[in-house]
């Protein structure tokens, strides 16, 4: 018996590493092929690529596939998951929070600079505004990607172990065509010249494609160029707005979990 795309796809999907959940379309149990894991898992077992063809979502309805986008995209933002979902309703002002809410209006409103950085002590609401910001977004349509800075590295490590040599590449072109990207801990990592160089390059990505891209660090510009290089803190902490400045807001609120 000739044996289908479709067979060669069921007897892939049952091998090995398990496709992602972001993955897989709520309607038709297929799945979104652009997504990079799905590709580095299918082109390590099927270099020809074939078999790509078989996992796409099959939906074809124009709602249900606009349905299943929407769910695919707000299961992609990877925003924390847990007893509270932080948005800006739900944010307890406390003295030293203002500019931090305004300069994150201003951010989803599109004004000034498309990179913002929130630099305070940890438990300031930084990870809150952050996250508040992409169900923001989230809710107008708009693409998002929340990361810890150590998760994004992780993930991009084990593109390295993978058999397919296009893998980095489409890791980093998929968070670079995310509408609004947010990094948080930006510093907690442990500091190579790879963490320097892929943080840096995650960044001047950003700026170089339009991005949107809000970072959340417990660190002042000389401590993150001291840890992480003077080019990413060049990047984060600019103010020359010939060269793209970022909005750099310096919050002085205590620890909210004290």
């Amino acid at each position: 018996m000739m044996k289908t795309l479709a067979d060669d796809f069921q007897r892939l999907r049952s091998a090995g590493e398990a496709l992602p959940n972001d993955s897989q379309c709520p309607e038709c149990g297929y799945f979104d092929i652009t997504h990079p894991d799905v590709r580095r898992i299918l082109i390590d077992r099927d270099q020809s690529k074939r078999v790509l063809a078989s996992a796409q979502c099959k939906c074809r309805d124009r709602e249900i596939i606009e349905k299943a986008k929407t769910v695919l995209r707000y299961e992609q933002a990877a925003l924390p998951v847990g007893k509270k979902e932080y948005t800006f309703g739900n944010f307890e002002p406390k003295p030293g929070t203002e500019e931090m809410v305004r300069a994150a209006g201003r951010f989803l409103r599109g004004e000034g600079p498309r990179i913002l950085t929130l630099v305070g002590n940890p438990g300031a609401g930084k990870s809150h505004i952050l996250e508040a910001i992409g169900r923001s977004a989230l809710e107008v349509g708009r693409s998002v990607r929340y990361d810890l800075a150590a998760n994004f590295l992780n993930r991009l490590r084990h593109t390295y172990n993978s058999d397919s040599g296009d893998d980095v590449f489409d890791l980093l072109a998929w968070y670079q065509r995310q509408s609004i990207l947010l990094i948080d801990d930006i510093g907690l990592e442990q500091a190579t010249p790879w963490v320097q160089e892929q943080l840096t390059a995650l960044i001047e990505g950003r700026i170089q494609s339009g991005g949107w891209t809000a970072t959340a660090t417990n660190w002042d510009k000389t401590r993150m160029a001291e840890h992480l290089g003077p080019r990413l803190a060049s990047r984060l902490y600019a103010t020359n707005s010939e060269l793209g400045a970022a909005e750099v807001v310096i919050t002085t609120a205590g620890d909210y979990r004290s």
